[in-house]
């Protein structure tokens, strides 16, 4: 079975990277998750209490990115 969920960067601050998050363009559970720079397991999604599996993915596909070149990624989406 399929997977994919998207995450492009919407912002990055000293504190906290921002990404567009859905499972497709048209979700209507689309918004946006926040990662902390210097927690990224305490992620959120922004004005939500949900932690939905596909932002978890994202998130991991994010802070894998950052650990491997030291970059933020504009894109973290992810398909499997």
């Amino acid at each position: 079975m399929a997977f994919m969920a998207f995450g492009r960067r919407l912002s990055l601050d000293s504190t906290h990277v921002r990404y567009d998050y859905g499972l497709n363009e048209a979700d209507p559970a689309r918004g946006v998750l926040v990662i902390p720079i210097m927690d990224p397991s305490a992620w959120f999604m922004e004005g939500r209490d949900d932690r939905p599996g596909g932002a978890a993915r994202v998130a991991g596909r994010a802070a894998l990115h950052h650990e491997r070149t030291g970059e933020r990624p504009e894109n973290a989406s992810v398909f499997s």
